[in-house]
């Protein structure tokens, strides 16, 4: 008796469909515009950020925009990092379709003054992971962008009725399949009121994101560190499985040990 009555709550606090206002635009990258994005931002040339000190995700991450702080602050009297080519071009892109869809400061996911994009690049012997998260409400606007190259995905989310601590009480999920090339936006609920993170088996093969943001004008500010700013490593020049077009497996059920400690809670 006690092990059906946690069956049925299991069951209630699972959900099938989408959250309300995630938006997924299938095939929004041709396999052309996905290589030359590739081969931008893996150039052996480029450089990484240094954030293993959080402890939130197994990727290497670039960039661009207003110099964000780890307290999701816009650190004042430094220089904007500008987007190289190919990845302005999909800025431009990514903000013509928001447009499209009617979406709130559209507009602003492209401008050189506000838009802040971060490069995710996931390429961890046994999976991808980032802990579940609600990207800052003080700090970034209403609607966040994402771009999947390389790879299918999957990712979790988690309603938490808008509450964004790293604890806070989940009471449904929604498990959605990321497809290769394909752009999604976070508005409304999706990006307000539920979390959301992805496992090591929802990421299984190579993968890199470009999320877009728009700093809010109004956000949290910091003076500039009279130390060094924010140091980048330099990139280590790898090469990619040549599987990374393979089907993405079933998602399975969360389980401990899978590198995603802060999303125990959820599960």
């Amino acid at each position: 008796p006690i092990f059906c009555f946690l069956r049925r709550s299991m069951a209630k606090q699972i959900r099938l469909q989408q959250p309300a206002g995630l938006i997924l635009v299938r095939d929004f990258l041709s396999a052309a515009e996905e290589q030359d994005l590739v081969k931008e931002l893996l150039s052996p040339q480029r450089s990484w950020l240094d954030k293993g000190h959080l402890n939130f995700a197994n990727s290497q991450q670039q960039e661009f925009g207003p110099i964000i702080s780890d307290a999701m602050e816009v650190i004042e009297g430094q220089a904007a990092r500008p987007m190289p080519p190919v990845t302005a071009s999909l800025a431009v892109k990514v903000a013509k379709e928001a447009a499209r869809l009617g979406l709130e400061l559209s507009e602003e996911l492209a401008a050189s003054s506000s838009a802040f994009c971060r490069v995710n690049h996931y390429a961890k012997e046994g999976g991808g992971y980032m802990h579940k998260h609600m990207d800052s409400k003080k700090t970034f606007g209403p609607v966040i962008a994402c771009c999947s190259l390389l790879a299918d995905a999957a990712m979790t989310f988690y309603d938490t009725k808008g509450n964004s601590f790293g604890l806070a009480k989940v009471h449904q999920t929604a498990e959605v399949k990321l497809p290769r090339r394909s752009l999604y936006f976070m508005t409304g609920p999706s990006r307000s009121q539920w979390q959301h993170g992805i496992r090591k088996d929802q990421c299984p093969l190579e993968r890199l994101s470009l999320t877009f943001r728009t700093v809010l004008p109004d956000a949290p500010r910091q003076a500039k560190s009279s130390g060094n700013p924010k140091q980048q490593k330099p990139q280590i020049a790898k090469k990619r499985p040549s599987a990374s077009s393979a089907a993405l497996p079933k998602a399975k059920v969360a389980r401990a040990g899978d590198g995603s400690s802060r999303m125990k809670n959820s599960r």
